[in-house]
């Protein structure tokens, strides 16, 4: 008899904490057992260093300063979240049954429902680990390409490779701290090199707000050095100094908030697929069911309501609500009503791939 039964005969009441922190310890123990992972680690940094090396090989504007940098970010944002995702949530789930792992937790007890919800909810933690990565970089590589600027005593593109610097030696400094850790004292290296990368990326990021694409520092040269950026315009300067100025376009932090929504959806769906085939043929479905999500507009546009096309446009999520980079283009912004309703519509996807899971998870027979 799972826990939840026993919970219910017993009244409910007083085994809410004990589940809570059943939870917990189940979430907890699947982040560090993803982000220690090699495949963790090497998702992560392809998102970061394909982003970062865009404004190195940037040839093309795209009508738009640094709109070549921040699509490619969000591009690798949610192709390799979907790896990291949709992979870690079908190999935690149906290694730990192949492995009779998840018979012995559920034996301690530990609910069937319990497992199935801690373990989504420990791989949306590494996958939020890895989109504030991510984010941090995407914002890092639109700061780093060239835009034009106008100042006094300039006028033309400049780029700014003294972020761009710090941003590559943050990924190595992360990378040579959990070798050093794991050399010397014998700590995990996935687990510090994983969160080092991005918090690297996050400290990064913030450290460019005390200077302009220039180098020149806020709290030295005042709002001299506010004159011309990017984002200069309408900054308030208090009794004539300027000492921080995150130059960074944080329009697009909603449309990568969208993202990181649909993430937390293929997540359920694949740890709701895990609970009866492997990881791979999850990892696959999630695959279809992004290009399918997609492409839907166009495959499944004007399809009979009685037909296979009508049943995919019905059952098939509309990614298309969460992948509006455009909708920042020159100059746009997502507005956070729409960002709130879209994670509303992510949320009410996730509790039906989760139930779907959790039922399915309770008719096994888990030997």
């Amino acid at each position: 008899m799972d826990a939840e039964a026993k919970g219910q005969k017993r009244g409910g009441s007083g085994i809410r904490p004990a589940v809570a922190r059943q939870i917990v310890s189940i979430a907890r123990a699947t982040v560090l057992e993803a982000v220690q992972q090699p495949i963790a680690l090497l998702l992560l940094l392809s998102a970061v260093l394909m982003t970062l090396l865009v404004p190195v090989f940037q040839f093309h504007r795209f009508s738009e300063d640094g709109r070549l940098a921040r699509d490619s970010g969000l591009s690798c944002m949610l192709v390799f979240g979907l790896a990291l995702a949709a992979g870690t949530a079908g190999k935690s789930v149906a290694d730990e049954i192949a492995r009779g792992t998840a018979a012995a937790v559920i034996g301690k007890p530990v609910g069937r429902a319990t497992f199935v919800i801690a373990k989504w909810l420990g791989v949306v933690g590494v996958t939020v680990i890895f989109w504030a990565g991510a984010l941090a970089a995407l914002l890092v590589a639109e700061r780093s390409s060239a835009h034009f600027i106008s100042a006094d005593d300039f006028a033309g593109y400049a780029s700014d490779p003294i972020t761009l610097g710090l941003a590559f030696a943050g990924v190595a400094s992360a990378l040579a701290f959990a070798a050093a850790r794991h050399g010397f004292w014998r700590r995990r290296f996935g687990v510090a090199a994983f969160t080092g990368v991005a918090a690297s990326q996050v400290a990064v990021a913030l450290l460019s707000g005390f200077y302009n694409r220039f180098g020149q520092l806020y709290a030295l040269h005042g709002e001299a050095a506010c004159r011309g950026c990017a984002a200069g315009a309408g900054h308030a300067h208090a009794g004539g100094q300027f000492f921080y100025n995150a130059e960074l376009n944080l329009r697009v932090i909603p449309a990568a908030l969208l993202l990181l929504f649909a993430l937390a959806l293929f997540a359920a769906l694949a740890t709701a697929l895990a609970t009866r085939f492997n990881g791979g043929a999850a990892l696959a479905v999630c695959a279809a069911v992004l290009l399918l999500g997609l492409a839907g507009d166009t495959l499944l546009a004007d399809a009979a309501f009685w037909s296979l096309r009508g049943l995919l446009s019905g059952v098939l999520p509309d990614l298309q609500n969460f992948w509006l980079c455009d909708a920042v283009a020159k100059g746009g912004r997502l507005q956070w009503g729409y960002v709130a309703a879209a994670g509303a519509y992510a949320a009410t996807g996730c509790a039906l791939f989760l139930s779907a899971g959790c039922r399915a998870f309770g008719e096994r027979d888990l030997g």
